[in-house]
């Protein structure tokens, strides 16, 4: 009978040792789960996110930058294109005002020599002649009237004043519209002793006074003078002394 009962006893103390070495397995099985799991994370970190949206921020910026650059510098080509609209042929209207401006010229019935009467190198009409400042040999597209700096310069007939402008080559110069298609070219005036464009002279009324011509430099001073035709060249005293 005793024995009995010591065998029941020792089976159930058996039983709660199982249990306990049983449950103790699982709690370090789980322990080793967590430790597990936990150094994988630190060892293999989540994205940040915080960095991804501020590098996102940053291209984004980065982007609108650029386009604002592009679009500014494609701005500045568009604007600094150079405006030939001055370069276009007169309209309807300026070429109809024009046309009634030059027939508006009543000329006198004789012209007047523009400086003087000492001619010191003639129209060359298209052949080569010598240049004592260059060197070289060129047409001479018109006629040289001897003089001295500061002396007058006068109109050789009525007219409307074109243009003024200073030329690096022929000095200050002074082109006169006198009508019926003959344009006066006045090269070599000082600067500032001018008519002023749009002014209306009359024959013999002062246009500027004598200066300097730099591609004619080497040659006595003088006043240069052309006269043209419907834009064509022709021999000034053809036409001075007629």
């Amino acid at each position: 009978m005793k024995n009995q009962e010591q065998t029941r006893t020792g089976k159930k103390i058996g039983k709660r040792a199982a249990i306990f070495y049983g449950v103790l397995a699982l709690c370090l099985l789980g322990v080793g789960v967590t430790a597990y799991y936990s150094t994988t994370v630190r060892l293999n970190p989540a994205p940040d996110t915080t960095a991804q949206t501020e590098a996102s921020a940053e291209s984004t910026v980065t982007a609108r930058l650029d386009t604002d650059t592009l679009t500014k510098s494609v701005n500045d080509i568009v604007t600094n294109v150079p405006d030939d609209r001055a370069t276009q042929p007169p309209t309807t209207d300026s070429a109809t005002a024009a046309a009634a401006q030059q027939e508006s010229i009543e000329r006198a019935p004789s012209f007047s020599v523009p400086l003087g009467g000492n001619v010191d190198k003639a129209f060359s009409n298209g052949d080569m002649v010598q240049s004592k400042t260059m060197g070289d040999w060129r047409v001479h597209n018109g006629t040289d009237f001897r003089g001295t700096v500061g002396d007058p310069v006068i109109a050789v007939n009525n007219g409307v004043v074109k243009a003024v402008y200073d030329d690096v080559l022929w000095g200050t110069v002074v082109e006169i519209d006198h009508g019926q298609g003959l344009l006066a070219r006045y090269c070599g005036l000082g600067r500032g002793s001018t008519v002023s464009v749009g002014e209306t002279v009359k024959i013999n009324d002062k246009i500027g006074n004598l200066g300097a011509i730099p591609i004619e430099a080497a040659d006595e001073v003088h006043l240069h003078f052309e006269l043209l035709q419907d834009g064509k060249a022709v021999d000034p005293m053809t036409v001075l002394e007629a």
